[in-house]
């Protein structure tokens, strides 16, 4: 017989939300995503799968302009959304310039 009072594990200490505050980003004036046809945004994906596998969440749906946004600047550059992200290949994910981009620091 168990008599302890409390079998749940413990929170985590910290969350990815907070971990992301350690990482450093050098963006550069130009975006290395790109919605290739933004009418598969619009009439074919109605999950908007990209705005969900996305862990820095950069994409996002606008619904009063009807289409995906993306703030490229805050990109850790983890390769989801051009492994999966988007099941209709809609994604052009490159590496930004050498130089810039997502520096990760460590502690």
């Amino acid at each position: 017989m168990n008599d302890r009072k409390n079998d749940a594990w413990p929170p985590p200490a910290f969350d990815v939300t907070g971990k992301l505050g350690l990482v450093k980003f050098n963006p550069d004036g130009s975006s290395h995503l790109r919605i290739i046809d933004p009418e598969v945004c619009r009439k074919v994906c109605h999950q908007k799968f990209c705005t969900h596998s996305c862990p820095a969440q950069v994409y996002r749906w606008e619904p009063d302009e009807a289409l995906i946004t993306i703030s490229f600047e805050g990109c850790l550059e983890c390769g989801t959304c051009r492994s999966g992200g988007c099941p209709y290949a809609n994604i052009e994910m490159r590496y930004p310039r050498g130089g810039f981009g997502v520096q990760y620091r460590f502690g």
